[in-house]
């Protein structure tokens, strides 16, 4: 009797657990969607020669398929932690997966020998922002409302952040 409600409680906790992250993953690993109207900017360093990419181009180089600038420097991503809005953009337009299966995709490129390293992580819009500033081929992406100064903020196809056709929201 004593195994029976054992069982009983593991089996709800189970489900309990199922339905609690079936809410915030899915049920097919895809991401979560991005928050309303949340835009994020793009941004490069000032030196960086480029001033509009299209999607296309941006999801190349933000997954490292491309790893040069048109000048010749090696593109030094960094990124947001995986439960900011920005992420959860670029999850949802343009790596199109899940943190997880991003996480999955760098290790096998990493080890397959088509990068040289890892994006690397920034806690906050302005770490992302020093860090651009300090590298000619460093990328990241932030909140458009969370520019840091002195940085340079691509337009995508066109279009700047605070158009209303902009890709990235």
């Amino acid at each position: 009797m004593r195994a029976m409600r054992w069982v009983g409680l593991v089996i709800v906790l189970t489900s309990s657990t199922f339905l609690l992250g079936a809410g915030t993953r899915g049920f097919e690993g895809t991401p979560p969607p991005a928050p309303a109207d949340k835009r994020v900017a793009v941004i490069v360093n000032e030196k960086n020669p480029v001033t509009d990419l299209s999607l296309a181009d941006l999801r190349a180089i933000l997954k490292l398929e491309r790893q040069f600038w048109p000048n010749g420097r090696r593109v030094a991503l960094f990124l947001r932690p995986g439960e900011s809005a920005e992420s959860r953009v670029l999850l949802d337009k343009v790596y199109k997966t899940s943190h997880e299966k991003l996480q999955k995709y760098w290790v096998s490129k990493l080890f397959a020998g088509e990068i040289p390293a890892k994006p690397s992580y920034v806690p906050t819009a302005e770490a992302a922002g020093s860090r651009v500033r300090e590298g000619e081929g460093a990328v990241s992406v932030v909140l458009s409302t969370e520019v840091p100064k002195d940085v340079r903020v691509l337009s995508i196809d066109g279009r700047r952040p605070d158009h209303a056709e902009y890709a990235l929201r």
